[in-house]
């Protein structure tokens, strides 16, 4: 079966075909019936490709749409599972400070207070200024980055299409690119 792309290239062909014979006067009417009906035939072979591409396209999706569906199910079980589970922990931990003690041992299993690791957490009151700080405390970042709305309008209100400063290419506008939209 003919791809979509040799579809089009054949119905080039056969209207090339076509307006040849409308510039030859002496062109047998019965020819050129043959070729419209040839190309009346090829554009139907061209619709029903665009139907069964479009058709495999929509179910595809169907497909994606389900799955992301199910997806989205199975992502709200996990998280409700796990909040429970966490405010299962909370429980216990809370128990055992209640307690006063720091561990609990079963027949197999044993539950623990442990301090965290790593370095310890330090409080900084965010309603100081940081420049109140002594300097030593404080981090200083500069950012840089260049504006592309400032060089769009700039450009649009130079009608070109190319920033040069010093005979060196900076920017420029390129051409919007294609989407493929299916009705």
């Amino acid at each position: 079966m003919a791809t979509l792309l040799e579809l089009g290239q054949i119905r080039d062909a056969l209207v090339e075909m076509i307006f040849d014979g409308l510039e030859t006067a002496g062109e047998d009417p019965a020819t050129q019936q043959i070729l419209a009906d040839q190309l009346a035939d090829l554009e139907n072979q061209i619709a029903n490709k665009v139907d069964a591409i479009v058709g495999v396209l929509a179910a595809k999706q169907a497909e994606i749409n389900y799955l992301t569906e199910r997806r989205e199910h199975f992502d709200r079980l996990v998280k409700s599972r796990q909040n429970a589970v966490n405010r299962f922990k909370d429980y216990l931990k809370s128990s055992l400070e209640q307690q006063g003690v720091s561990s609990m041992a079963g027949k197999e299993a044993k539950l623990r207070l442990v301090k965290n690791g790593g370095k310890a957490p330090v409080w900084i009151d965010d309603t100081i200024d940081p420049r109140k700080f002594p300097s030593d405390c404080v981090i200083e970042s500069y950012s840089c980055s260049v504006s592309t709305e400032f060089i769009r309008e700039h450009l649009a209100g130079s009608g070109t299409n190319d920033l040069i400063v010093d005979g060196q290419l900076l920017a420029k506008v390129q051409e919007r690119g294609t989407h493929l939209r299916i009705n």
